[in-house]
């Protein structure tokens, strides 16, 4: 009998053993990529009518891209190629993705699909019982639940379809976490309660329970990735899954799920910072990782192609943290991409691959820690379930740091353990109320020698005993007159008056008015030495602050602190505004990733800019041990240097967009 249940067993194994189907072109690379959609509509009825293989092959010939994403089910839930599970376009000339993975399997590229997730129209409209319900009872007309049938009904199916009939390399799910909000659908709500006894659903953010109704629906939407993940890689192990945005800044948490890699598109007006950003979110999570820049800025009710400077700016930010970096164009409404770009698209893609073999997948040398408090972050009021809430005030901080050539990662708590003593600096970025445990471990890390800096008015009230100082009086809000080395700011921002109540160094002075007559005891900054190490704190919200009113002043406030807490990183660097600096190792090999930061990438009326001017005569000083030689990527530039009390210094005659040190022992 045992024999016979085994026998059972192994024949009800047997036919998802044999189903299992072979994709794509074995090709795993996704370093330099292209991106296209057009999510086609009910109204586009001649898709297919100029497509032809000798375009793409044209296409491929020219721009040789590492992987390709194109389009196939957009936010309307039509799908741009004749699907026989999904919602079809009304009417085909050609099917262009069949065309699509004819010509990718020629040039052994990987075609990537992009495909709209929670957010599907159609399904909707068909199948109203398939929608999510919001808080006033209605049904969502663009949004699924992940509680409904959409998930076992299209989704899978069709995902199945492009892995095993289209031969398919991997998908790109858009629209899936930034779409998540609170599920009020009977379905949802009688599962809340069964899982946690909670009758009473709440629908707003101060009601009882309302955090526990948020991490019920956190942690369905996982349990969504993994049920759609699993049921491909069933039939098809080496297709790639992946969900637009998880487990990134929107999505803060540990990668729990069977996603492949992790990806976004960084969109925006702004998108160096964004992409500088971005990067740092992604890459500690420990899967392969691209960002998508959009090849377009769209801003003043305007829109026109980037300058290929503009984009190699922004692909310079992911290249040096390690990631695979991708462009977004537009296709036509026939499935057609636009020729007249091509040249464009080859450009980037040369300047991408000119670089990989100094930056992917490379490993960060620890410098300045940036905290993304998750524990905090999904305790903030008004806060969502995954997209980019709470962010403003860590972006400023980074982008302030950045702009001081600081090289950061930034740590999302549960990659804290194991990591947080090898930081020389950590910085809190005016995160209110983080994880009780970290901050303990914090305690620790200070007393261990470690550096410890908090940023904010609100952030540091809960370290006012590490800090050495009390708050006598409530949190101000109105206009705070800084000053510091001569120069007076005056900001519209929070900030705390802090009281010494044991020996601190103190930094600037907080004024009544725009004089240096009208000082106070006030200070706006401070350090104190605990066991072996300190701990600094900056009394002032200055990060969204600093996003809206760049100025030399805060750059200036924060090089002073963090001089006293760390007398030197491995990279110093001089007399320029405009580069970052990031510090990487690869194949036993300490690379300084030098980017031209200049531009009018954040000013609000310039759409696009053709000119950057370059970095010249850049000095840098290195605290490591003597090289044997220090080279310029890419060019293979030997670079002479001196060295001296264990300091390298040198010059950099030029960086035009993006450079790297290559440093050899």
């Amino acid at each position: 009998m045992r024999i016979l249940h085994l026998f059972i067993i192994i024949i009800a194994l047997f036919p998802l053993v044999i189903k299992a189907q072979k994709t794509g072109t074995g090709n795993a690379a996704r370093f330099a990529g292209l991106h296209l959609d057009f999510h086609a509509g009910l109204t586009d009825s001649g898709i297919g009518k100029t497509f032809t293989y000798q375009m793409i092959d044209s296409m491929l010939s020219i721009i040789k891209p590492d992987f390709i994403q194109v389009d196939c089910k957009g936010h309307p839930g039509i799908s741009s190629y004749p699907t026989k599970v999904g919602n079809p376009a009304p009417a085909f000339e050609k099917d262009i993705l069949k065309i699509w993975r004819d010509v990718t399997r020629k040039y052994n590229i990987p075609l990537f699909v992009h495909y709209s997730g929670l957010w599907d129209n159609e399904a909707v409209k068909h199948h109203p019982n398939w929608a999510r319900y919001n808080a006033d009872g209605k049904q969502d007309k663009n949004a699924t639940s992940v509680f409904s049938g959409y998930a076992d009904s299209l989704l899978i199916p069709q995902i199945k379809e492009l892995a095993t009939e289209y031969k398919l390399d991997g998908i790109w799910v858009d629209g899936d976490c930034w779409v998540l909000a609170p599920d009020y659908s009977p379905a949802a709500k009688e599962k809340f309660t069964q899982l946690t006894g909670i009758a009473v659903i709440p629908a707003k953010a101060d009601e009882p329970h309302y955090f526990e109704w948020m991490e019920f629906h956190r942690k369905a939407f996982r349990e969504y990735i993994t049920k759609y993940a699993d049921a491909v890689h069933a039939v098809a192990p080496a297709f790639r899954v992946t969900s637009n945005w998880s487990f990134s800044s929107m999505m803060p948490e540990p990668v729990d799920v069977p996603v492949d890699y992790l990806s976004g598109d960084v969109a925006g007006t702004n998108s160096l910072y964004s992409s500088a950003f971005e990067s740092r979110s992604l890459a500690l999570q420990g899967k392969p990782w691209d960002l998508m820049s959009w090849s377009f800025a769209w801003k003043n009710n305007s829109k026109a192609t980037k300058s290929v400077i503009q984009l190699q700016q922004e692909a310079a930010e992911v290249l040096a943290m390690g990631g695979g970096f991708q462009t977004y164009w537009q296709q036509n409404r026939d499935g057609t991409p636009e020729p007249y770009q091509f040249r464009k698209m080859a450009e980037i893609i040369r300047f991408t691959k000119e670089r990989r073999a100094y930056t992917f997948e490379s490993e960060t040398v620890p410098q300045i820690g940036l905290l993304y408090s998750t524990y905090a972050w999904k305790r903030l009021p008004n806060g969502g379930l995954y997209n980019a809430h709470g962010q403003e005030a860590v972006k400023g901080i980074l982008n302030l740091l950045l702009d001081c050539h600081y090289p950061v990662d930034i740590l999302m708590d549960h990659q804290l353990p194991g990591r947080m003593e090898k930081y020389p600096l950590l910085i809190i970025p005016e995160w209110e109320h983080i994880d009780p445990v970290i901050r303990e471990q914090l305690q620790q890390y200070v007393q261990n020698g470690g550096k410890l800096l908090v940023i904010g008015a609100s952030a540091t009230a809960d370290f006012a005993a590490m800090l050495g100082v009390q708050f006598e009086q409530p949190l101000k809000k109105n206009g705070l007159f800084a000053g510091l080395d001569n120069e007076i700011v005056l900001m519209g921002t929070k900030y705390q008056q802090a009281k010494p109540i044991k020996a601190l160094k103190t930094f600037g002075t907080q004024l009544t008015a725009d004089d240096w007559r009208f000082t106070t005891n006030n200070f706006l900054a401070s350090i104190t030495e605990a066991g072996k190490g300190k701990t600094a704190g900056i009394y002032i919200d200055m990060g969204d602050f600093y996003n809206r009113n760049q100025n030399r002043f805060l750059k200036n406030l924060t090089q002073k602190v963090i001089a006293e807490l760390v007398s030197s990183f491995i990279s110093t660097i001089q007399g320029t505004e405009h580069i970052h600096q990031v510090i990487r190792r690869k194949n036993n090999r300490l690379y300084i990733h030098l980017i031209n930061s200049g531009g009018e990438h954040n000013n609000p009326n310039v759409l696009v800019y053709e000119k950057l001017r370059p970095v010249e005569n850049l000095p840098v000083k290195l605290h490591i041990q003597q090289p044997k030689t220090i080279r310029l990527q890419p060019g293979n530039k030997k670079i002479p240097f001196s060295y001296s009390n264990n300091s390298v210094t040198l010059t950099v005659p030029k960086i035009e967009v993006y450079g790297i040190l290559e440093i050899v022992h």
